[in-house]
């Protein structure tokens, strides 16, 4: 049954994917992260989707198991089935709890990456990259000592079609904080926004839009008698 369910949570986060999305895109090379530590993932927060995005990555591209903290857990606990744990802003102790629980399964399971967004809220792109909060970065540096952060930009755009195309990158691994983690992903942010990157990797095709995939030309003599 567990099996089931989390093939049915695959599909349904895959199929809002591609109903949101023309096409998903990593940037540059196919990262080559470490098998004897854990990942701990940090990315910009502009859109909806980024968790959607970033657990894509790192299920279909690496092939790794995926942990976030999220808040809404209770309204959609089923996303438990996609690495999601509990992190209630209104509940200390089970926030803690998460943290144990996190720290606990990166130590055991030393291939899962946990996703981390340092600006703490969804906000527009046009605001740019917002402040980290101060200490975070330490205060997780102390609770998960055997890691590399790993920092991984996202920007959505569009490209002359009805629905964006979203692009990832990431970013140089380094073992432990050292206050240049806004720096690091505000680089690679503008990276991604300077124009038509060189290398692409799709990792998933979206959802067609009509101009795409209709052809009405047999019906030019009918309309003609409107010119």
């Amino acid at each position: 049954m567990q099996r089931l369910f989390d093939r049915w949570v695959k599909q349904m986060m895959h199929r809002d994917l591609r109903r949101s999305f023309r096409r998903i895109c990593w940037v540059g090379p196919a990262p080559a992260l470490p098998d004897d530590r854990p990942v701990v993932l940090y990315a910009n927060h502009h859109h909806f989707h980024d968790g959607y995005l970033l657990w894509l990555v790192i299920r279909d591209l690496l092939g790794r198991q995926a942990i976030t903290w999220m808040e809404e857990w209770d309204r959609f606990p089923f996303f438990g089935a996609a690495g999601a744990y509990p992190f209630p802003p209104d509940d200390a102790r089970r926030r803690m709890a998460t943290m144990r629980r996190t720290a606990h399964r990166l130590r055991d399971e030393p291939g899962t990456a946990l996703f981390y967004f340092p600006e703490g809220e969804l906000h527009a792109p046009e605001t740019g990259i917002h402040p980290f909060a101060e200490g975070a970065f330490a205060r997780l540096d102390r609770l998960f000592p055997e890691k590399y952060w790993w920092p991984v930009a996202i920007h959505v755009t569009f490209r002359g079609e009805a629905l964006p195309t979203a692009l990832l990158t990431g970013g140089t691994l380094h073992p432990a904080a050292d206050g240049e983690e806004h720096l690091r992903l505000e680089t690679l942010w503008k990276s991604l926004r300077s124009g038509e990157p060189e290398m692409e990797q799709v990792l998933l095709e979206g959802q067609h839009s009509p101009h795409e995939t209709w052809d009405f030309s047999f019906a030019q003599r009918f309309f003609a008698r409107y010119l």
